[in-house]
């Protein structure tokens, strides 16, 4: 990257981070809600331009979109150069108008450019929490959005975690998707005690509603690569997990595996 690039960078992100904007009414968490999955591919050569801008935004992404909860760039498993953000919105309609009060704001629009300059493709979906499956491990509804709040205002944050993003492709139908939840949910508790030493944190669980159908993603907190590694071996033990999955086994069609490391603009670390 050239110096005047990245000067150019840094202006932008001060630019953004110095306006102001209406500021986009807080998440409900009472209702569900739905939780926006946007994947960007960034130029290889750019990749610390687009985490240093997003990083200078930070606070005034979160105001623009209270609902903004994490973003992650890919470790080991997936493109190196690929960018997951995750938002939650109360719903569809929530959503747009928190699109539309972004396009309207000038420092949006010029942080947009910017980033954009820089990202070569996009994808984006829209996921439902999978409340069966994430309360059989005794997390609330949106409990992936406390823990963002919970991590944005703490006076003692902790060290940056590595986070496991795991994807099933089910067969098509309707009961897939309930079937799973209710076998990950008898499974899961014997999983998770046998990480005595508690390495690992279920962040949140859901399944897809628009975008490729029939998906089903984990997210994971360790605070390592081997801690991770760890634990799946520990898993091992349960009885009840290795039942769930050789019961799940025959309704994927794809599952991969991948680690990432959040960015400087993510609230959940």
């Amino acid at each position: 990257m050239s110096a005047t690039a990245a000067s150019r960078a840094r202006a932008l992100a001060r630019t953004f981070a110095s306006r102001t904007a209406s500021a986009s009414q807080r998440p409900n968490l009472d209702v569900p809600g739905v939780y926006e999955i946007r994947t960007r591919i960034i130029q290889p050569s750019r990749l610390d331009d687009y985490i240093d801008v997003t990083t200078r935004a930070k606070a005034e992404t979160t105001r623009l979109n209270p609902g903004f909860l994490a973003a992650f760039v890919d470790d080991i498993g997936g493109n190196a150069n690929a960018v997951t953000e995750v938002s939650r919105y109360d719903d569809y309609d929530a959503r747009d108008r928190a699109m539309r009060a972004a396009r309207e704001d000038a420092a949006w629009r010029a942080r947009d450019e910017a980033t954009r300059a820089m990202t070569t493709s996009e994808t984006t979906d829209i996921f439902l929490e999978a409340r069966i499956a994430t309360e059989a491990a005794g997390l609330p509804v949106n409990d992936f959005v406390r823990r963002a709040e919970a991590e944005s205002t703490t006076t003692t944050p902790r060290g940056d975690g590595v986070f496991e993003w795991r994807r099933y492709q089910l067969e098509l139908g309707y009961n897939p998707i309930p079937k799973l939840q209710e076998l990950i949910a008898r499974g899961l508790p014997s999983k998770l005690a046998t990480d005595r030493e508690k390495k690992a944190e279920l962040v949140w669980m859901g399944f897809s509603d628009v975008g490729k159908l029939n998906q089903f993603v984990e997210l994971w907190r360790y605070d390592s690569a081997q801690a991770h590694i760890e634990t799946r071996v520990a898993a091992r033990e349960a009885t009840e997990w290795r039942t769930a999955v050789n019961d799940i086994a025959p309704m994927v069609q794809m599952f991969d595996t991948r680690m990432m490391r959040p960015i400087g603009a993510s609230r959940v670390r």
